[in-house]
């Protein structure tokens, strides 16, 4: 009698056990593909720097027809476009390299951790000293070089702060899409 009530205890264990196998397995399968999903927040951001720098890089043959803008100031703005994709890749290829599917947490937070920190480094330490010097030069190519006569050169930079305003607005949203992108990913993966 005491065998079988021992038998009956070892099957429901097993059931059990089986069943927070499966249970363990579900989770982990939708933590991925949550990861998965949060991985093409991160991507958005890489796309939206290599627009811009094909954008940059394809509208210099028309500035130069229409001497919109000086020629050096249009080769410095290419080359600070492919500066800045060339450091967009060196940031995200650790991540594009990620299998979420098959690789440990543990690499995954680590690579998660790292892109957040280069990330935030590359906005608050290289964005300045790249787009202070650049944006003073566009008011002066835009604003007192070709203003025309008679019109104020603080008239001209209306448009000028109307674009960079933007362009802010659109900059640091994709970057804290990516970076809280990043962060969800790190905190599921503590959770879990």
């Amino acid at each position: 009698m005491e065998d079988m009530h021992f038998e009956e205890l070892r099957n429901q264990f097993a059931i059990l056990k089986d069943q927070l196998k499966k249970q363990e397995i579900v989770s982990d399968h939708l933590l991925r593909e949550t990861m998965k999903a949060k991985k093409r927040n991160i991507n958005s951001t890489k796309r939206m720097c290599y627009a811009c720098a094909v954008i940059a890089l394809g509208l210099t043959p028309l500035n130069y027809h229409l001497q919109a803008w000086s020629l050096p100031f249009s080769i410095v703005t290419c080359l600070m476009m492919l500066f800045c994709a060339v450091a967009t890749y060196y940031i995200h290829k650790p991540v594009d390299d990620l299998n979420f599917l098959t690789d440990d947490f543990a690499t995954v937070a680590r690579v998660m951790a790292k892109f957040k920190k280069q990330y935030d480094q590359w906005l608050y330490y290289v964005t300045p000293v790249i787009c202070i010097p650049w944006i003073s030069w566009a008011f002066y190519e835009y604003a007192w070089k070709r203003a025309p006569e008679g019109v104020s050169p603080w008239f001209m930079c209306i448009p000028l702060v109307i674009g960079l305003i933007i362009g802010l607005i659109i900059g640091l949203y994709f970057h804290f899409k990516a970076v809280n992108a990043a962060q969800d990913i790190i905190d599921q993966i503590d959770e879990q």
